[in-house]
């Protein structure tokens, strides 16, 4: 987990320093390679998905997940599924007006404002999808929730890029600092809520 963590870290560092040769290489060749993949039916089906980054969206799905945690009685849970929007959405705020990169201004498919780095939709998302997955994966020990927890997040940065409106080293900045803030926040969940699952399972496989 430390591994992870440092990784994490260094991998922002290292693409905080957009403006040297190395990084502009890279984000110019990466970019290039994501936009040739471009066809109309193609567009239509990423302009749909790029959406499940969305504020909207991830509000809606947080409100909506925070609601099952209370009632089941797991009330840190929720509480930390709402964090999990509310601190990954400020700290990229002020991430953003740190570094204040501007957006592509070519090859759009949609208008997007604010500042470019790190990608909002990308930290967000990923600090939200894959704590949300770590919550259901303490609940029901199915591998591919987690697969799927860290999936969504590769495709929906992938969109930000291929829709024009951010440079590959934003959407890895943003998966960087969202996935150290999912660590950070499954390390906080409800202990006893975990305990009681356990418990649970082993009763239903021994009744089995």
């Amino acid at each position: 987990m430390k591994i992870t963590l440092s990784l994490c870290m260094l991998i922002f560092v290292s693409l905080s320093f957009y403006s040297s040769s190395f990084i502009t290489t890279f984000d110019s060749s990466l970019r290039e390679l994501i936009l040739n993949l471009r066809r109309d039916r193609l567009n239509e089906i990423v302009l749909a998905f790029t959406h499940v980054g969305d504020a909207k969206v991830l509000a809606g799905l947080c409100l909506l997940g925070a609601i099952v945690l209370f009632i089941m009685r797991q009330w840190r849970n929720s509480l930390l599924l709402i964090g999990s929007i509310l601190v990954s959405y400020g700290l990229n705020l002020l991430v953003k007006s740190m570094f204040q990169r501007e957006r592509p201004l070519d090859f759009r498919l949609l208008e997007e404002d604010g500042y470019s780095f790190p990608s909002g939709n990308a930290m967000v998302g990923t600090t939200f999808y894959i704590f949300a997955a770590v919550l259901l994966y303490q609940r029901y020990q199915k591998r591919w929730i987690l697969v799927s927890g860290a999936i969504l997040p590769f495709l929906l940065g992938l969109s930000r890029v291929y829709v024009g409106v951010h440079y590959p080293s934003d959407i890895l900045a943003g998966f960087a600092i969202g996935i150290v803030l999912a660590i950070a926040l499954s390390k906080l969940t409800d202990k006893r809520a975990k305990q009681v699952e356990s418990v649970n399972r082993n009763n239903t496989n021994t009744a089995v």
